[in-house]
């Protein structure tokens, strides 16, 4: 085959896989999803500092007005946005793809996920989105975001899917999708959609100091979104149902995953479960307990009266329980911030050293004892056992200079860059971010 037509061939398959290759342009694919996404602005209930960057974009010049991105998900007017692009607001104002303006009203709210719910009332026939499965996607897949950055109005960046299941520490069931995708401030509340024109993750984080984006954003997957907006939009608010329990990754000493209860919060349940602290859950209606935040949102999700079947390990024996969900109460969210595996001994001890929460690892003496299974640093290879030699280039003495660099990591934006070198002598480097919530 002469290499024109191999590469003949290789565009057909792409035009095939991707619409917008066929004719080198996503103009179709935005033609089709731009009327179902919103522009929001708000009206402050007191006056802010701006965020120090394009203050005259971002604000009005009484500093009283706060700009965001939203889209519709219902032909009556529902629309989805971001919490913190509302939160505070004496009045929200939609502005849809023809310029029209309306008033809304919130109707709803989550601050467990950042996601708001409001509602306008118009005779205009709006166009709703239709939402994807953002399990589905894949690291490497084309994505669009569609939002008003700086206030300039509706924008469109295309970009591809960075990573999948971030946890950033920003709430109890992080799991963001990372894209490169250009995020910035206005962003916030917008769709992700994927080729097909389907919303698979709202725009939500970024990663940056001053706010403009650094080709690191993150938005919360629609299989997520979807089930909260549906909550807001029934009910008005998020019911959510747990087990009274906190709980961390643990392996056992025969190299099975788990998850090990630390602590008993609601003890009237826990004893009703037969559940109780030093348990190990190995598995959750058949799915394998290797993840905090996965056996979290499970949990949340289930309906009043649906059991759950654990399979848990208690001091060297196996053994199946069914047991009850609660509705989970307001003040409390499952304790999942402790990532770090445990080997399980009959003392139950704890690892040595210090978790480092913005790498997600374990360190003793510069030796890695412990990786969070969800971390960049485990994606990127970081295993225990290797021993951390160099921060930013130089040699590190103490741990209180990788404290100081981290600190100066996630303010910077840079990724810190981190040289180990494995027990059998390999030496390596990795680049890792310490994310920070866009303000």
């Amino acid at each position: 085959m002469s290499f024109r037509n191999f590469l003949a061939a290789g565009l057909a398959v792409l035009s095939n896989a991707f619409p917008a290759f066929a004719q080198n342009s996503f103009a179709p694919l935005v033609e089709r999803v731009i009327p179902s996404v919103v522009n929001i602005s708000t009206e402050l209930e007191k006056t802010v500092d701006s965020p120090g960057v394009a203050n005259d974009l971002l604000f009005s010049a009484d500093g009283r007005a706060a700009l965001g991105s939203g889209f519709i998900i219902s032909e009556d007017g529902y629309i989805a946005t971001n919490y913190h692009v509302i939160e505070k607001a004496s009045k929200i104002s939609v502005v849809t793809a023809n310029g029209a303006v309306y008033e809304a009203v919130l109707t709803g709210s989550d601050t467990k996920t950042d996601i708001a719910l409001v509602k306008i009332d118009t005779k205009e026939k709006l166009q709703p989105v239709e939402f994807g499965d953002s399990d589905n996607i894949r690291v490497g897949d084309w994505i669009l975001a569609v939002g008003n950055p700086f206030g300039l109005g509706s924008s469109v960046t295309a970009g591809i899917v960075s990573a999948k299941s971030r946890n950033i520490e920003e709430g109890p069931y992080d799991d963001y999708i990372q894209t490169d995708a250009s995020i910035n401030q206005g962003n916030s509340g917008g769709p992700m959609f994927d080729m097909e024109g389907k919303v698979v993750g709202i725009n939500t984080v970024i990663f940056s100091k001053t706010g403009n984006s650094t080709g690191v954003g993150f938005a919360l997957p629609s299989n997520q979104a979807a089930w909260v907006i549906g909550q807001l939009r029934e009910k008005g608010e998020v019911k959510r149902r747990w087990l009274g329990l906190e709980i961390k990754p643990a392996k056992l000493e025969d190299g099975r995953q788990g998850l090990s209860i630390t602590a008993v919060k609601d003890s009237t349940l826990a004893q009703k479960n037969n559940l109780q602290a030093g348990d190990v859950i190995l598995s959750y209606d058949g799915i394998t307990a290797a993840s905090g935040k996965d056996f979290s949102l499970y949990t949340s999700k289930l309906p009043a009266g649906r059991d759950i079947r654990l399979q848990i390990w208690r001091g060297g024996e196996i053994f199946n329980l069914d047991v009850k969900t609660v509705p989970l109460p307001e003040s409390d969210v499952p304790d999942t911030k402790q990532p770090a595996e445990e080997n399980i001994e009959p003392e139950n001890k704890s690892l040595p050293g210090t978790y480092y929460a913005g790498l997600g690892l374990r360190l003793d003496n510069f030796q890695v004892v412990d990786v969070d299974i969800k971390s960049e640093a485990s994606q990127k290879g970081v295993k225990t056992g290797d021993v951390l030699q160099k921060v930013n280039h130089a040699p590190i003495f103490v741990m209180e200079e990788l404290s100081r660099q981290i600190e100066e990591a996630a303010l910077s934006g840079e990724p810190l860059r981190l040289d180990f070198a494995s027990p059998d002598g390999e030496e390596y480097f990795v680049e890792l971010f310490v994310a920070k919530k866009q303000e």
